[in-house]
């Protein structure tokens, strides 16, 4: 067997496993949008086929039965006020961990490393507990905090990674050229970053958009609900009507398909280079 005949054989080998991966990844998907078109009776006798009579009534039924309107807007509103917090303040901490030198630098990094290994379920309580002695329970703004803090590890870990890597003679320059440091990074080292600005938005935006365990301790109020909150509500203590709750997750996915399609490159070139920077 050539070396030629080998190499097309492991392109092949490899096509085929990215292909049956691809498959468990997108059909989940599709199986939800497809499923949302069916009524009751056929989502029981067909349920991994395609809809032979489309009932596109399920989608009315979800928006207007958990008034997902609003809480898409909610939705919105606590993942890009989070997002607004979140990237600045991990942005200005990975960069100075990255290039100041301080004393106890190396033992602040850590700190802040060690928020990855703690499960979110652990802190619900004590940060229940605290939004509530500052009066930040039940609102959108002590939701916002909580997800920005809750986020910091992660994001400092993403960003000092290509902060580290950038020569420091950009910033020499810029500064000899009467540039201030906020200002070298705010127009030098900063937009070369930008793959892993990208990288934070879809997988914080991300987890932020589908997070229900912290919603569901601080938020009380209907029409402050989140949409994995108000998801929540369609499935019945003895029955759920599946359709009509597929049709809600169909709705509630959407836009975070869209984002990624339209940020797919950027969140690539970060995850690359991120993987190469540690």
């Amino acid at each position: 067997m050539t070396f030629k005949t080998r190499r097309t054989l492991w392109k092949c080998l490899w096509t085929f496993i990215l292909l049956i991966f691809f498959v468990i990844s997108v059909y989940p998907v599709v199986w939800m949008f497809f499923g949302s078109l069916k009524d009751t009776n056929e989502f029981y006798t067909n349920i991994w086929g395609f809809s032979t009579n489309p009932s596109w009534s399920n989608y009315a039924k979800a928006w207007n039965n958990a008034a997902l309107g609003e809480k898409l807007i909610n939705n919105i509103i606590v993942t890009v006020g989070s997002l607004l917090v979140l990237i600045p303040v991990n942005s200005f901490a990975s960069y100075a961990i990255a290039r100041l030198k301080f004393k106890g630098k190396r033992w602040i990094y850590m700190y802040l490393l060690l928020g990855i290994m703690i499960p979110t379920g652990v802190l619900g309580i004590p940060t229940f507990t605290v939004a509530l002695n500052m009066g930040l329970n039940n609102s959108h703004l002590g939701l916002i905090l909580v997800y920005a803090a809750q986020s910091i590890a992660m994001g400092v870990f993403i960003m000092r990674s290509f902060f580290v890597t950038l020569p420091k003679a950009l910033e020499e320059a810029a500064i000899v050229d009467g540039c201030t440091r906020f200002g070298s990074f705010v127009k030098i080292i900063l937009p070369l970053a930008k793959a892993g600005v990208v990288t934070q938005v879809i997988f914080n935006g991300l987890t932020i958009w589908n997070e229900y365990f912290m919603a569901n301790i601080m938020i009380t109020s209907q029409h402050l609900q989140t949409l994995p909150l108000a998801i929540a509500n369609f499935t019945g203590q003895h029955t759920t009507d599946y359709p009509v709750l597929f049709a809600a997750l169909s709705i509630a996915t959407l836009p975070v398909i869209v984002i990624y399609v339209i940020c797919q490159k950027s969140f690539i070139e970060g995850v690359a280079a991120g993987a190469v920077k540690g």
